[in-house]
């Protein structure tokens, strides 16, 4: 296992092959993590979330996922089970031109809510993401009903950068679309 960190409540390690069939499992449309990640975005139905794996099984056998640098996708695990996938980081960009990375985090087992395991993986993805590259700035985005994941980013220093109110309908509902950000800086000088 290729490891990117570990705290005493998790782990954040490469992807490997025999996480596709779990990830598979955890993309189906029936399960309860998009009620929260990005509810408002459409859900992979079956057929496409068998695409996406067997896209992402193709790059993890031909060496081409671990070799991005730094990688796009990482699983979050237990630490004491690194092989069971409760969870993953990302990211992508905003602006390639400006090196402006946005990141993700989504604990898919419901179990793993509420005990600090999406702080935990954000601070170990933020690190990895400012040790391996020059970025000068790393954000996330989230809904204004998603406050857990508000919070995450209030208890690792983010700041609020940015909200567009009633920018987001969920199951009936408007709330406001939220981007919480740290500049490199912040984050080196932040106390733990």
């Amino acid at each position: 296992m290729q490891w990117i960190g570990r705290a005493e409540s998790v782990g954040v390690r490469l992807l490997a092959a025999p996480d596709i069939e779990q990830l598979r499992r955890w993309f189906q449309p029936d399960q309860e993590w998009h009620r929260w990640d990005g509810p408002y975005f459409a859900k992979m139905i079956p057929a496409e979330v068998d695409t996406a794996m067997d896209r992402l099984a193709t790059t993890i056998a031909d060496g081409s996922y671990a070799a991005e640098h730094p990688v796009r996708r990482a699983a979050i695990v237990p630490p004491d089970d690194p092989g069971t996938v409760i969870g993953s980081v990302s990211w992508h960009w905003e602006s390639e031109e400006s090196d402006w990375r946005r990141m993700g985090v989504t604990v898919y087992d419901p179990a793993g809510r509420g005990h600090g395991v999406g702080t935990a993986a954000l601070r170990i993805w933020t690190d990895y993401l400012f040790a391996t590259t020059d970025v000068v700035r790393l954000d996330y985005s989230t809904w204004s009903g998603n406050t857990r994941m508000l919070a995450v980013g209030a208890r690792l220093g983010f700041t609020e950068e940015a909200r567009f109110r009633d920018a987001r309908e969920v199951r009936g509902a408007r709330y406001d679309s939220v981007v919480m950000g740290v500049l490199r800086r912040e984050w080196e000088m932040r106390e733990e």
